[in-house]
Order: C-alpha cells, then sequence, then structure tokens
C-alpha cells in the first residue's frame, strides 16, 4: 500500500516539475490536409444534372402544342427539358400497337393524346367556356359548345365587298378540306348575310340583288338576274307603291307592256353599270365579280319627313365551330423560335468546348459521347416534333380584316347550349375577350400509317439512345459542364413560356343575342312579332337574306311529298297554276355551278301563302332569299325556305281565307304560336326540326316552289327534274289522294 502511494507522489512531482527550457518540443504528426469531397459532390452534380432534362412534362407538352414548323422543333430540341414527355408523347400518338402497349396506352384514343401535345380541334374534340377560359374536351355528346363568330353591321353601300371577300376565302376554305380529307361534318364554316330596306328604290333594289347573287356566286350578268329585278318591280316605280293585285292579304307583281320592259332593263343596266366591281378567285380557280361600291353614309331622304334615312341596314355573321385556347393567341413568330434554338444551341457547344480547352483540347472518350449524343438528341426530337406535328392536317381561315375596311366588326365566340327544353327564344350569348383578333384554323388528326408509326418507334429508340450516350458522356468531364447545360436548358424553357400570348377571358356582351346555326337572321335583333293591318305601311319594304349552302340529307316529309305531287297536277290547271303564284309571289331564279354539277345556286322570292290555323298569314316586307343547295334537298324545300320566315318583325293575317283546304288531319298552328315561338326559336330547333314543324304551314310555298323547278326543268335543267323525280318516286295512294283533293278544292277558289 505505501509502495503505492510514493509510486502515485513521484508521478505527480514530475508532472509539476518546469519544463526544461533546452528541451526540443514533440514533433506533431501531420495526418495531411482535410478532404473537401469534392470528387463526391461533383459526380453527384454531374450525375444527377442530366437526369433532369428528362422532367418537365408540362412545359414540354405545351411547346409540343405549339409546333408549327421546323423553328419551333428546333428550338425545343436545341434545349430539351422533358425528354421522357416527348419520346413517351411520340409513342402515345404515332407508335405502334405494341409500343404503346408496352408503356401502358394499347386502350387509349389518339385523341386523348391528341389533345395533350397538338392542336386538334374538330374530329371529336370540342371546345367550352369555363369561368371565362377556353378548354378543349373529348365528351361525346357535349351539353355545351364553342363557336368563333365574326359579324360585320353597317347601314352604308359599299358595306358588302367585304362581306363578300370573306365569302370567297370560306368557300377557298371548304376546297382545301375536301382536297385534304377533313370530313364534310367536321371545322363547318356558316355565314348568314341579312339586309333590311326601309326606303325602296330602284338603286337599292339593283344592289340588294347584286350583294345576294355575288354571295352564291351567280353572274349578275345573266338574263335571268335581270329578269328577276323586273319581275320585282314596275317600271321605274318602287316595289311599295307598284300597281298590285291584291290576293289573300299578298300582293303580285305584275310585268307591264313591252315599252315599259324594255325601259325598265335599260335602266336596270344603267344602275349596274354605274357600280365598279372587281373580281375574287372562287374555290374552282375561275373568278367571282364582286360588287364594290364607293362607302356612302346616310344618304337615302324620306319625302314625308325630309329626314335622312339608312340606305340599307346590313348584317353579316359568319360562325366556325373549330376553335380552341389557341384562336385568340397568336403563334410564335418562326424567327423568334429559330433564333431562340440557335442561342441555346450556341450556348451548349461552348459549355462543352471550354471543357475541351481545359482538358487541354484532348478529346476524350467522354467529351465525344457528350458532344454526339447532344446532336442525337437535337436531331431526334426535332424529328419527333415534326411527326407530331405532321400527324394533323392544319387549315387556315383567313379572319383578318382590311386596314382600309368601313364597317365595324366585332369577333368573339357564341356558346352552343343543348337544352331542348328551354323556352327561351332570346338567341344565345355572345361572348368577348380583349383579343383584338382571332386566329382561325381547322387541325384535324390524320389516319396513321405504317410507315409514320415504324418511323416514330425508331425515332423513339434513337432519342434513347443519344440521351444515354450522353449521360455517359457528362459523367465523365468536367461537372461544370453538366451544370452549365443544365442552366441553359431552364432559361431557354423559360424564355419559351415568356414568348406565349396569355389567354384572355372571355366575358357576355348585354345586349347582344346571335343565331348560332346562321339560319335565320345571324344577329338576333327582333325579339317578339306582331300583326298590322293591311292598310299599315310595313317598317322595312324589303327582307333580303343569303345563306351558305347547307348539305342536310333529309327525306321529305308527308306534307312535302303531297305538295310536290300537287305541284305534278298543277303543270295540267293553268287555272291553279296561277292561283299558287299569285298566292305565294314565288320568283325562282337557278343556276348551276359549274364546279359541282349536283349543286344549284337559287335566288327565290316569295310574299306568302303561309297557312295557320285563322288562314292565310304572310311577312309583311317582301322576301328575298338566295343559297346553294344540293338538288337532292330541294326535294324537301321546307326548311331552306322557312328560313325566310325567321325573326321576322311584321305579319300580315288574313283571316277566313285558305281555311278548309283538304289536307286531312295534319298540324296546323294558330297565328299567335307563329308570332310567340315557330318562328323564334331557331336556336332550340335546327334545320331538320323546321322541316317537321313548318312543312303544312309552308305547303302552298312549297307547291309553287316545286311548279318553278318543274318548269325549269321543261326548260332544259334535265338534271334537277330527274333529281327530283328519282327522290320523290316512292309515293303513296293516299298522298296522291289528297294532292288531287287540294286541285279540286283550288279549282273551285273564286278570287
Amino acid at each position: 500500500m505505501w509502495s503505492f502511494i510514493a509510486l502515485s507522489l513521484l508521478r505527480a512531482k514530475a508532472f509539476a516539475a518546469p519544463l526544461d527550457s533546452h528541451a526540443q518540443p514533440r514533433g506533431i504528426q501531420s495526418i495531411g490536409s482535410i478532404d473537401p469531397s469534392t470528387d463526391e459532390w461533383s459526380s453527384t452534380l454531374s450525375g444527377i444534372g442530366p437526369l433532369i432534362l428528362l422532367v418537365g412534362e408540362r412545359t414540354t407538352k405545351q411547346v409540343l402544342r405549339n409546333v408549327r414548323g421546323v423553328s419551333s422543333a428546333f428550338s425545343l430540341a436545341a434545349a430539351p427539358l422533358g425528354l421522357l414527355t416527348v419520346a413517351t408523347s411520340l409513342i402515345r400518338f404515332c407508335g405502334t400497337q405494341r409500343l404503346r402497349a408496352f408503356i401502358g396506352y394499347e386502350l387509349e384514343a389518339r385523341t386523348v393524346a391528341g389533345i395533350d401535345v397538338t392542336r386538334v380541334n374538330c374530329g371529336g374534340v370540342s371546345a367550352h367556356l369555363t369561368d371565362g377560359y377556353i378548354v378543349r374536351s373529348i365528351v361525346g355528346s357535349p351539353s355545351s359548345q364553342l363557336v368563333a363568330v365574326s359579324i360585320l353591321e353597317g347601314t352604308e353601300r359599299g358595306i358588302e365587298a367585304q362581306a363578300l371577300v370573306k365569302i370567297r376565302e370560306r368557300d377557298r376554305f371548304n376546297e382545301k378540306k375536301k382536297r385534304l380529307g377533313i370530313p364534310g361534318g367536321e371545322a363547318n364554316v356558316e355565314w348568314c348575310l341579312h339586309i333590311n330596306v326601309v326606303e325602296l328604290t330602284d338603286e337599292a333594289l339593283c344592289h340588294v340583288v347584286y350583294a345576294l347573287t355575288n354571295a352564291i356566286g351567280i353572274g349578275t350578268s345573266s338574263k335571268e338576274f335581270v329578269r328577276f329585278i323586273q319581275q320585282l318591280r314596275v317600271g321605274n316605280i318602287p316595289l311599295e307603291s307598284s300597281p298590285v293585285i291584291s290576293t289573300m292579304g299578298t300582293i303580285e307583281l305584275r310585268r307591264q307592256g313591252s315599252t315599259d320592259s324594255g325601259q325598265s332593263s335599260a335602266r336596270i343596266n344603267k344602275i349596274l353599270r354605274s357600280a365598279s366591281t372587281f373580281s375574287t378567285p372562287r374555290a374552282d380557280g375561275a373568278t367571282a365579280s364582286v360588287l364594290e361600291v364607293t362607302p356612302t353614309g346616310l344618304t337615302t331622304i324620306d319625302e314625308k319627313s325630309g329626314k335622312k334615312s339608312a340606305f340599307w341596314h346590313f348584317t353579316f355573321t359568319t360562325t366556325f365551330d373549330a376553335v380552341s385556347e389557341f384562336t385568340t393567341s397568336a403563334s410564335v413568330p418562326h424567327t423568334s423560335a429559330a433564333m431562340l434554338g440557335c442561342v441555346s444551341a450556341v450556348g451548349i457547344l461552348i459549355v462543352h468546348l471550354l471543357a475541351l480547352w481545359q482538358n487541354n483540347w484532348v478529346m476524350s472518350i467522354g467529351w465525344i459521347l457528350v458532344v454526339s449524343g447532344y446532336v442525337g438528341i437535337v436531331f431526334g426530337v426535332t424529328l419527333a416534333a415534326l411527326l407530331i406535328n405532321t400527324s394533323c392536317v392544319s387549315i387556315k381561315l383567313d379572319n383578318s380584316s382590311s386596314p382600309n375596311s368601313s364597317g365595324a366588326w366585332k369577333e368573339g365566340m357564341v356558346v352552343l347550349v343543348k337544352n331542348v327544353d328551354s323556352m327561351d327564344t332570346t338567341g344565345s350569348a355572345f361572348v368577348t375577350s380583349p383579343s383584338p383578333h382571332q386566329y382561325l384554323e381547322a387541325v384535324y388528326i390524320k389516319p396513321s400509317t405504317s410507315q409514320a408509326r415504324y418511323l416514330a418507334s425508331f425515332t423513339t429508340l434513337s432519342i434513347i439512345l443519344a440521351f444515354i450516350a450522353h449521360y455517359l458522356g457528362l459523367r465523365a468531364i468536367k461537372w461544370w459542364a453538366s451544370i452549365g447545360e443544365l442552366g441553359i436548358c431552364i432559361l431557354a424553357a423559360f424564355a419559351r413560356s415568356a414568348s406565349n400570348e396569355l389567354q384572355p377571358r372571355f366575358s357576355e356582351v348585354k345586349g347582344l343575342k346571335i343565331d348560332k346555326r346562321c339560319c335565320s337572321t345571324g344577329v338576333i335583333r327582333t325579339q317578339k312579332s306582331h300583326v298590322i293591318e293591311h292598310d299599315t305601311s310595313s317598317t322595312y319594304k324589303l327582307d333580303a337574306r343569303s345563306y351558305s349552302l347547307h348539305n342536310l340529307n333529309n327525306k321529305p316529309t308527308v306534307g312535302e311529298r303531297v305538295a310536290y305531287q300537287t305541284a305534278k297536277l298543277c303543270q295540267n290547271d293553268a287555272t291553279v297554276r296561277t292561283l299558287i303564284t299569285n298566292i305565294t309571289g314565288m320568283q325562282l331564279v337557278s343556276l348551276s355551278v359549274p364546279e359541282d354539277p349536283d349543286t344549284r345556286a337559287l335566288l327565290v322570292s316569295f310574299t306568302g301563302g303561309i297557312l295557320v290555323s285563322e288562314g292565310l298569314t304572310s311577312p309583311a316586307a317582301p322576301l328575298i332569299i338566295s343559297f346553294r343547295s344540293k338538288i337532292s334537298d330541294l326535294a324537301a324545300p321546307t326548311s331552306l325556305l322557312g328560313r325566310g320566315i325567321m325573326r321576322q318583325l311584321e305579319w300580315r293575317l288574313q283571316a277566313g281565307t285558305g281555311k278548309g283546304i283538304p289536307l286531312g288531319n295534319v298540324y296546323v298552328f294558330a297565328m299567335q304560336s307563329m308570332l310567340d315561338w315557330w318562328t323564334l326559336s331557331e336556336d332550340r330547333n335546327d334545320m331538320g326540326d323546321l322541316q317537321r314543324n313548318l312543312h303544312w304551314p309552308l305547303f302552298l310555298v312549297n307547291v309553287a316552289f316545286f311548279l318553278e323547278c318543274l318548269g325549269l326543268g321543261m326548260e332544259g335543267d334535265s338534271g334537277m327534274l330527274s333529281e327530283l323525280d328519282r327522290v320523290h318516286e316512292e309515293v303513296s295512294n293516299e298522298d296522291l289522294k289528297v294532292a288531287k283533293d287540294v286541285i279540286a278544292f283550288l279549282g273551285k277558289w273564286k278570287l
């Protein structure tokens, strides 16, 4: 124990002893510098950086939708983000069935993938308005749909020239659709031209008929055109004050002697020559004469009041049902996209040249893999974007206005709502956005070909191999090369996003309602109709309308079949034939369309003869309608002619006249129903509904129309005659009996 204590004290003494100044300090053994782990984190960055190029789904799909050519495709390929999205989108939209099944999309419709990566807006795709913004969807039977609308309104003469230019452009658009294989029921373009004349003069009448005939491509120098005007007027006397024979509330305009007729023809030709014309190309490559008059303001003077009145009230409405969120935003200019792609590519190449310089210009295997992989990515992504873009057919519809145009164009959208239970007759709402112009195009997905599918598979494989080579090369060179490349790609993505215009928000225009189908007046002004007395002057002295071609393919109804048989029987009875012509005031000009022998261009005028339960009724203003139609559709003319009586402001009623006509147990509605619903419900009732609802009220009008068509057939239009007979070849004994009873009834009618 003591020995232990002594030893402890000895050690304590040694620790307490002073240091020897002559002793050498103990040397500290070096353990090396602190390792900053540069190799570790640089390896991490060079490994993660290239992988970020694989992500970016939303931005990549946005760029793919905006691809319109090589420049925009190269802009994405030079600084790619979302390579994985590019590859999968290419397989989904253009790849083979096996590749689609490999990534889990074997049962996906191409339209679903098309909405993600293209601007497709027809062929099962429809646009909707959600919270004021346009959204596309592929709902099979959408409850609502968005349609682009352009409106031109004015009162000066010469304004029709702008509308006629638009019509010719739409003819060229429809021709391109046929040539590129887009089905007729897709990307529909409709238009409606409506003219109301308050003070009808010779000059106004000639200009109105001129506009109607030019709208449907009828040559205004034809003899039929001059004769049509002569039948609407007497000598130099305006229509409303010409000698008439009152027949059941309607008027018959009769030609006077040969001297007056010659003077009338000379005056008409003088008026027509006073208007200068210019030629616009038609869809068939020919030229169409278009009226062009120097725009003038309110120049017509009312003799009673001495006040100036409008030359006419002119409205032109056109619709286009292939719209998308790109309709209100301009595409990125090709030069901007090309510059962005070139700057990105040069930036990335400079980064890799700096890496080569730091390596004393020694081309290592890693550097070669980086450059070759990048070049492969650029070519692969460019080809992939172009394959996706060229898998769709794109046709632009020129909607620009002339800088010298005098009319005020309104551009916006109309919401088509399917609500068959609605009793609202005000029309469809018109919505507009702050965007000054609409960029209209039809984008339709083409059927996939085996060549395109194999090329898409090869492109996908090339992108994958190029990325693997690029990734392995970046792992082998300086770490900052991958970071620099990633930074350039991110900056380029921001630049691409910033170059896209923001989608504007739509809002409803109060007080403006639209005829969404362009089957009445286009812009709806008449919200309530009323009956006026026979001695009361009508507000409008002429109501003129022109419509685009509608392919109806509707079979004739019972009323139309009976009307056709009645017309054929009338050919042998001059008295009844004259009576029906006097009742309806029917006049018809029909010309063949050179580019389509099965189509006719028609100019129709009638003044009344519409059946209601109280008697006969007619619009207060005489009607002129021009349109093109297939001959087979002329066999069921109710909807074509019924468009003329829609939204009429004033009506005349001849109570008791025409009652008892032996049509059988058919439904002919009352006058008040005509005013409150049947002529105001085009927003709910389409052309087929018009045919089903109005074929009996328009029975006499249809008979008069068939009489004119049969007369044209006898004069040389054998194609029309044979086609009408073919459509009406199946006739029942009951239909023939009703037709004979009608002829017998009309034969006893005393004027």
